[in-house]
């Protein structure tokens, strides 16, 4: 690890209004050695945006009132002329304690006087449905197995594709940037269907719209024995399926599903290679507008919970895109999370398996030493040894090619029946991160969640490795 490791935290425009561009660089360089913040830019998710959740207490920073409206979009100026190509325009946020502000005009020089760096987080997530507050948005979006359009825009549509080549366009031309990382929370139609799409999402197989049957197509697939296959997999998993043979598991009956219609298995990976195709075209669209700005990637906490997920998660091949990589390893949520997760999948996939024997299944198979009771998981959490093993997992994965910047749990919220951020968790987890040899630290999710103490506690242990 370098002498002088990156360390981030993530900052949405609403701190910065109601505290002050100054106080806010000031507070995060004095009490956490930040020396990088990640400037939330773009999104239609909370959990980059607004100031804290309604059901956690308050920070001890910022206004006491939790009475925000989020509506999400740009916290930026845009620009129409770099907005041709594609049905979606700028889409400035109207959140009502941010008109006016320029997240990224504003924060700029202040933090150039302080030596600190400026990276934009642009979050594709748009489960929230508040895209429906954006002109066309229903043009782009994915296709369900039903012929219904999905939550989701389709990473394959050309007007989506141009609307985020335009956005980055426009940061990358407007502002002095030192780096750009672009964030997405879903995954492929198989995954997505296992986990029932995960916490406020739906298990809804997809996309079979026009670009990506037209894909299917050019490279062999039947798409309507893929279509066919995804809707008797949901039948399956939601325990619908007529004729089931006497004796046999939920599971039997899926392994017998794919081997029937392989083209399941197929779809699933066409899905992930236009994600990962159009990652690429971002990372080199950046690339020839400034090769001075960094590009990278906020990978998905699912990555730790699903071992479908984390086959096709290859950072060997992510590398050839991407200056950095900020792997999700929020040890303390994560405890709840994977519980939910384990649940879900035992209660489709595996009907009738202790949930106790799916869960050892999951953690010894994704590499993790956290033998515990799986009621007990939302209490305990997961331990700074996750963080320590999925960060060198990370680091050899990627051969030294990227950096590596792994996103630590700082205050993000959970019901209180759930392990609580401390400081001594905080100092465990960065101790762990530089110890897996990471390049750095990204302190997440948000500062308008994170007490001073815990930030504090990163800064400490930062300095005391001569950070």
């Amino acid at each position: 690890m370098s002498m002088s490791p990156l360390v981030g935290i993530q900052v949405g425009a609403i701190s910065f209004a109601d505290e002050g561009v100054e106080t806010v660089l000031d507070t995060v360089a004095e009490k956490a050695a930040v020396n990088t913040v990640f400037v939330a830019t773009q999104a239609f998710d909370r959990g980059l945006a607004g100031r804290q959740t309604w059901y956690r207490p308050w920070p001890g920073h910022g206004p006491e009132e939790k009475d925000d409206v989020h509506l999400g979009g740009s916290f930026v100026e845009q620009h129409a002329e770099f907005y041709g190509g594609t049905v979606l325009g700028p889409h400035r946020a109207r959140d009502a304690e941010v008109v006016g502000f320029d997240a990224l005009d504003d924060v700029i020089p202040a933090a150039r006087e302080r030596g600190i760096a400026v990276y934009s987080f642009v979050l594709e997530n748009t489960h929230s449905g508040l895209t429906r507050h954006v002109p066309n948005w229903p043009k782009v979006l994915q296709v369900d197995a039903w012929g219904r359009a999905d939550a989701y825009a389709c990473l394959r549509n050309p007007d989506y594709q141009n609307w985020w080549l335009s956005l980055v366009e426009d940061q990358v031309k407007s502002y002095r940037l030192d780096g750009i990382m672009w964030g997405s929370e879903r995954n492929g139609p198989l995954d997505n269907a296992l986990g029932d799409g995960g916490f406020a999402r739906n298990g809804n197989p997809y996309c079979f719209c026009r670009w990506c049957t037209e894909a299917g197509e050019r490279e062999g697939i039947d798409v309507r024995r893929a279509r066919q296959g995804y809707l008797e997999l949901d039948r399956l998993l939601n325990d619908e399926a007529p004729d089931v043979p006497v004796g046999d598991s939920s599971f039997i009956r899926f392994l017998r599903l794919l081997g029937t219609c392989p083209e399941i298995v197929a779809w699933d990976a066409l899905w992930h290679r236009g994600y990962e195709e159009f990652q690429a075209r971002l990372y080199g669209a950046v690339k020839f507008l400034n090769p001075e700005v960094r590009v990278g990637w906020h990978i998905w906490h699912h990555n730790s919970f699903s071992p479908w997920y984390r086959s096709q998660l290859d950072f060997a091949k992510m590398s050839s895109y991407s200056d950095f990589v900020k792997p999700v390893l929020y040890n303390n949520c994560a405890g709840y999370r994977l519980h939910h997760y384990i649940r879900t999948v035992a209660g489709r996939l595996f009907r009738g398996v202790p949930e106790q024997t799916v869960y050892d299944l999951f953690r010894t198979s994704l590499g993790y030493d956290e033998a515990i009771a799986f009621e007990d998981l939302p209490s305990v959490g997961l331990s700074p040894d996750y963080v320590l093993r999925e960060t060198r997992r990370t680091v050899a994965a990627t051969a030294g090619r990227v950096a590596v910047y792994p996103g630590l749990d700082i205050n993000i919220p959970t019901p209180d029946h759930v392990r609580q951020t401390t400081p001594d968790e905080v100092r465990k987890s960065v101790r762990a991160a530089l110890d897996g040899g990471a390049d750095g630290v990204l302190l997440s999710r948000k500062y308008s969640e994170m007490t001073f103490a815990n930030l504090e506690a990163a800064g400490e242990e930062l300095r005391s490795r001569n950070a």
